[in-house]
Parts: C-alpha cells; structure tokens; sequence
C-alpha cells in the first residue's frame, strides 16, 4: 500500500461516522511530456506578396512569437539594413491577443508609410523565463519603406510585441524547483522555456534553474545552487534517457547542501521527461556512491508529509499512483458532512459548532469555523476557528471575529490560517497535545502595496485565503480580485507576506473565492454570469473560462486541489467537474453532488 493511500486511509478513519469520502470520478496524475516529444512549432509564414502596409507591420507581430535564429520570421518583414541592426534581445513584450493596427494620422513622403500598433500589454518575459505581469496599454510606431513593389519595415523599437498566444505556443512551462528557506522543502516557480531547438531544452532548463527564484519568491523560496554555479558542459543525455549534468564553481558543498542540490536538479528535470539524473561537479560525483538519482530518490529524504504532496513530480517514465479517494469536508446548514452525503465524525457531524467552513489537515486534523452561540439571526453573529482531531470535540484556537475566511492549512499540517474580520491574516501553529494550537501574528504590511486597506470598525476586504500546495504563496480575495503573495519565513518563525501582486485585474473581477489547481495555477469563482469559474496561471499570463453548464452565479465557494475535480457551490448546489491535461476541463458539464442545497462550503485538505 503506498503512503499516499495510507494517509487517504488514515483521514477517512477519523472523519468518518460512515460512508465514502471520494470526489465522484477520479484523476490521474498528470505525467508531464518527455524530452523533445513535442513537435517544434511551424514556423509563422513570410510576408504575402503585395500585402500592404497594415498587413504587413500585423504579420511582423504575429511572427515575433517565433524566437528560433534569432528571430528569423519576423526579421522577413524587415529591410535588409533594418534586419541587420534590428536589436530583438530586449525582454519581449506580451499583449493580449487583439492587436491593432492603423495608419498615423499625419503626411508621409511617396513610398513610405508609418503605422501605429496598438495593444494591451500583460507583462514582459525576463531572460531567465519568467513572466513579469504588468497590465498597461501599448502604442508604438513602425516605419515602412515600399522596395520593388513591397511593403518592408525600415524602422521598429527595440526588442518584440508578442500576442500572448503566440508566446504559449512557442514555449512550453517548466516548473524551477527551490527550497522552502526554514523547512527545506521544494518550492516550484514557473518558467516558460522556448520549445527550440528541442535538443537544448535540458541545458536551458538548466540554466533557470541556476539562476535562482524569480522575485515573486523572494523569502519564501532559496537555492542550493550556490550564487556563480554554472555547467561544465552542456547537459548530454545517455541513450537510456538519463541526464548528465556536471555542475562546476560550486565551492565547498556539505552532505546536506549536495542532497539539496541533487532534490533540485532531479525535480526540475524531471518536469521535462528526464527519469534519472547523473550529477557531477567538475567531474566527480555530487554525491559518492550514488552514480544516478530519480525521482523517488530525490523524495526518499523528504518528511513524509511532505514527501505525499500532491504537486511533486512524479516518475516521467513509469507515473505515480495518484489519489483515488481523497476526503472533502462540505459545511451545509451549520453541519460537517462529507462529499457522499455522510456526516462527518464527532460534533462537528452532528452540527454542534454550527460551522460555518472548515478544512482538513493532511494528517487528520480538522479546523472549523464555527458561529458562536449567538442567536442565528443576531446582527453580527461572533465567529471563533476551532482545531482538533478529526471526529473528536474540537477546542477554540483563541482566533475569533465577526467573520473568519475558511482556514487553509499548510502542507506540512504545522499551520492552519484565516483571515479574521476581512481585515487581519491571522494564523495558529500546532502546539502541544494534538490537535492543540496557538495563534501567531502575520505582517501582512506588504498587502497596503496592492490598495488593500481598511477602514476604522469596518469590516476589511480581504474574504478568502488559500495556501498553495507547495505553502509558499497564498491566494487571497480583496474587494472582489485575486491576490498572490509570498509567504516569507525567518529563522524566528516568524511569517510575512511580500511580493503581493494583483492577478489580471483588468480581467478578473467580482471574484468570491479561490482554490489552487496547481502550484502555478489557481481558479477564482464569483458573480460574474459570463466567468463564473476562471482558471488563471500564478503569474498572471494565462486566463481560461470554463464551462458554464448546469451552474449558475454567482458560484460563493470552490475546492480544489492538484489532480482531483473542482468541486464548486452556486445557489442551486453543489456540483463537480474534472480538469484534463495542464489547463481546461475534461469535460463541458458540471455534474450535480445529489443532497446539497445552496450555500454549501466545500474544501479538500489543505
């Protein structure tokens, strides 16, 4: 029996008065593509003959997406001197895809034309691979000059406008693995890496790899990697597919720190169909007596509840087991029931605490919001977060308010978090007997930089929190948009939220709840008939809308975890849908929970 069906086992044994806790159908682990099993893209057409001005400046943008030599699509639509001192080494710009293109409105000499582009910039691509949101307008002006009956460009800025379609489908994603600072666990932080050439992809990967967090991680995630490694060589595959990475400038690496390395590398590959690495500095193995590591290796020293997170890679090769049961907690009508319809085990089954929400740790602790003893209709009714094990009395965490945001858990069950009042981002650590805890402040200071403010005696904006599934950032609701921080932790344990950033606001808005996906994808839920339930990429660059069928908004609450169906409540009831491949549905139907009404509150563990 594998640890992860024994933890399921274990879970479902204290939440359980009877019956069956699983999400109707199942999702298998994901299985990510091998290296060099996709297709190259196709490289975008040249210029059409006798295509004018418009057309031709629009054809340029199109073919910017394409980076293979140097841009040599897009470079077509150029003069030959314009293509030769073109400068396409500025970090591209990425638009939404409607792009326009029109004619400056002022005279221009006989066989020269000047055209003005259009657009909604989303963010620009770093060097090293990561997308840094930014949503603002762009206009800028591209000369032409007619050459032989031909519409060329003589004059264009620095660096390209890329459509945002156009970037994904020339890039593939790679997940960067790094350290949890304090705890020593992987972190994984997004990358988009050019699908060409196909042979160089684990070098590339490589080298993102070695060049360290992205900044939206900044004191929630650090590398083994000491500052100034590089590779020796280019990274070589063997003909049984294993990686040899040989690593060099290093400098002294203790056990530790060549175990934390190896963890990196291997999770990283692995993202990209690498199944074994072979690890070197300066041509000497990383780490004596171990000739190759896998996947399962570079776990093995991991806590196992750690080790059981649902966001880690699995084999390349041969996959995982994934989860077949995984238990949902639904807070219907002041009661804890489980996804089949069954009470939970304990009070909380029986509707003593008259919860409210609540969410299961991963090793079998429950926390509930529960409303005090106030009468039900009382004008501002006292909420109070209670903790303890799973089908047993629960006992106040000393957290209470006048709302509490459904808590969230960190993966290694040490922490539990909430927002209380809609204004304060509260937390409780485990401490003593089990079940037991005691609150601990969070400086969310840092929220102040995205308009998040109170006023005095109100009730704040802030109405749902979700820790990732890795527990470096947390997903936040903020007067109806997402938020995104790092969960930055010092050697004191002390916790602050930095990096905070607004996720397509310009898009995503009337948003009353959040899940993650992934660690790199969440989905928002709202008021919005035409986006109630939208998947959205950690960075910000991918949106997605998804079915609408049999749902309708506002949708007030979402669970969600990687692998496994959303499971969503609207005012009719509850429904679930499973996700397929790296984004979409697997399907286009929401398929109803039967014995749930309106206002349900959802949640897998976490």
């Amino acid at each position: 029996m594998t640890r992860v069906r024994r933890v399921v086992l274990l879970l479902l044994t204290v939440l359980l008065a009877a019956g069956c806790a699983s999400v109707p159908g199942s999702s298998d682990v994901t299985v990510l593509r091998q290296v060099g099993d996709a297709a190259e893209p196709t490289a975008p057409p040249g210029p059409a003959r006798d295509a004018g001005p418009l057309e031709t400046v629009r054809g340029w943008v199109l073919a910017s997406g394409a980076t293979a030599e140097r841009h040599r699509a897009a470079r077509g639509f150029l003069t030959s001197a314009t293509a030769g001192t073109w400068d396409d080494g500025a970090s591209p710009v990425v638009v939404s895809d409607q792009v326009d293109t029109v004619f400056v409105d002022r005279p221009v000499p006989v066989g020269e034309a000047r055209v003005r582009v259009r657009a909604t910039a989303l963010g620009v691509l770093t060097p090293e691979g990561v997308f840094d949101a930014g949503v603002s307008p762009v206009e800028v002006e591209v000369g032409l000059t007619e050459q032989n009956g031909q519409w060329r460009i003589s004059s264009l800025p620095t660096g390209t406008i890329v459509r945002r379609s156009d970037l994904r489908a020339n890039t593939r994603p790679v997940r960067t693995w790094f350290l949890d600072p304090q705890r020593a666990s992987p972190v994984s932080d997004p990358r988009y890496l050019a699908t060409t050439p196909a042979r160089s992809v684990p070098t590339r990967t490589m080298q993102y790899l070695l060049a360290g967090p992205s900044e939206s991680l900044a004191g929630a995630a650090v590398s083994a990697l000491p500052v100034g490694t590089a590779l020796r060589s280019d990274v070589s595959l063997t003909p049984e597919g294993t990686a040899v990475v040989d690593l060099t400038r290093t400098g002294p690496l203790d056990d530790r720190r060549r175990r934390d390395v190896a963890q990196q590398v291997t999770l990283t590959l692995a993202g990209i169909g690498v199944p074994r690495v072979q690890l070197l500095v300066d041509g000497e193995p990383l780490l004596p007596g171990v000739p190759e590591v896998d996947v399962a290796a570079a776990l093995a020293g991991l806590p196992p509840e750690v080790a059981r997170r649902p966001d880690l890679p699995v084999d390349p090769v041969v996959g995982g087991p994934g989860e077949s049961d995984v238990p949902v907690l639904v807070a219907d009508d002041g009661r804890l029931r489980l996804l089949s319809g069954e009470p939970a085990g304990g009070p909380a089954g029986r509707g003593t605490y008259r919860a409210a929400s609540a969410s299961a740790s991963a090793d079998g602790n429950v926390a509930l919001v529960a409303q005090d003893g106030a009468p039900a209709d009382a004008a501002v009714p006292r909420m109070r977060l209670l903790t303890g094990v799973g089908g047993s009395e629960l006992a106040a965490s000393g957290i209470e308010g006048r709302s509490l945001a459904r808590p969230s858990w960190t993966p290694d069950s040490s922490e539990v978090w909430s927002v209380a009042d809609g204004a304060t981002v509260v937390r409780a650590t485990r401490d003593g007997p089990p079940g037991a805890v005691r609150p601990l402040p969070v400086d969310a200071t840092g929220l102040a930089a995205a308009g998040v403010t109170v006023a005095p005696g109100a009730l704040g904006p802030l109405s749902a929190l979700r820790i990732s599934p890795d527990g470096a950032r947390v997903a936040l609701v903020s007067g109806g948009r997402v938020l995104v921080a790092a969960i930055a932790r010092d050697g004191a344990g002390n916790a602050r939220l930095g990096s905070v950033a607004a996720l397509r606001p310009e898009s995503l808005d009337q948003v009353l709840d959040v899940g993650w996906t992934r660690t790199d994808q969440i989905v928002a839920v709202g008021n919005r008939a035409d986006r109630p339930v939208t998947l959205v990429s950690v960075d910000g660059l991918d949106l997605e809308s998804l079915s609408t069928t049999n749902i309708t908004p506002p949708v007030t609450a979402v669970a969600a975890r990687p692998g496994r169906p959303l499971v969503v409540a609207d005012q009719g009831g509850t429904w679930t849908l499973p996700l397929g491949g790296e984004s979409g549905s697997g399907t286009d139907v929401w398929q109803a929970v039967p014995g749930f009404g309106a206002s349900t509150v959802p949640a897998y563990p976490g």
